[in-house]
């Protein structure tokens, strides 16, 4: 039975569920593709070698980005992710001399260990922080959790891209281009509040939205950029995507 949740659901944050859903949404989701490979055009990983957690099948990865490593360490608790994630990249990446080695594994509860056998990787959280506070039982803890990851990755190039708020809009903006949101740029907020308020109104948010506790991933030296990601056509995701390297890491 456990094998089977895990097939369908995989901790409630992937699994065949996932799967389908996001294989129906890839003409909807293309444009927020489009703006993360923007951001990830401009990052300069430092390292040929990259541990990439929670990539699941790369629905959300762009193969530009993935080409640039020479191996990559995957990690995702997922039994499906390596065959869909070879299924979607593995023929490009390996044309292009890239190793992809996959892992069943909770790389968020054995950071410390693959920071210490991979001393030399950077690291990309691919949409997978966003999602710890619905896997723990603790939402003050996982929110500890989520704040604590900047302090473990001191000295470490590395990078996430997470939801940061979700929730139901009444449709007026869609379908206009998300380009159009891509001025969503902030280095720093002067007023937070003021600031998800305008993220929120700008995509006809109603009603409840979930706080993902993702606020604080990245310490506010670090610039981001959030993306807004209409995960159904009326349930909307604002998204934050941020890179440090290693001298601002602190």
């Amino acid at each position: 039975m456990g094998l089977l949740r895990d097939l369908v659901h995989a901790g409630g944050t992937g699994g065949l569920s996932w799967h389908v859903h996001a294989h129906h949404s890839r003409k909807r989701w293309l444009s927020t593709l489009q703006l993360i490979e923007q951001f990830l055009a401009q990052v300069d990983p430092k390292s040929d070698h990259l541990l990439l957690i929670g990539g699941s099948a790369g629905w959300m990865m762009p193969p530009s980005w993935l080409a640039r490593f020479k191996r990559i360490d995957a990690y995702d608790i997922d039994p499906l992710a390596p065959w869909l994630f070879n299924w979607r990249h593995g023929n490009r990446l390996k044309a292009q001399g890239t190793q992809v080695h996959h892992h069943r594994q909770d790389a968020l509860l054995t950071l410390p260990d693959l920071l210490q056998e991979h001393p030399s990787a950077c690291l990309w959280f691919d949409n997978v922080l966003g999602q710890h506070r619905f896997r723990s039982q603790d939402e003050a803890r996982a929110e500890r959790e989520l704040n604590q990851l900047k302090t473990t990755l001191q000295g470490r190039h590395w990078g996430s891209l997470h939801d940061v708020w979700s929730g139901p809009t009444d449709g007026r903006l869609l379908p206009a281009g998300l380009n159009v949101w891509t001025h969503h740029v902030t280095a720093q907020q002067s007023t937070e509040a003021a600031f998800s308020q305008k993220l929120l109104a700008s995509v006809g948010a109603k009603d409840v939205w979930r706080d993902h506790l993702t606020g604080h991933v990245f310490s506010p030296a670090t610039p981001t950029t959030w993306l807004p990601w209409a995960f159904k056509p009326n349930d909307w995701h604002w998204l934050q995507a941020g890179w440090v390297s290693a001298s601002i890491s602190s």
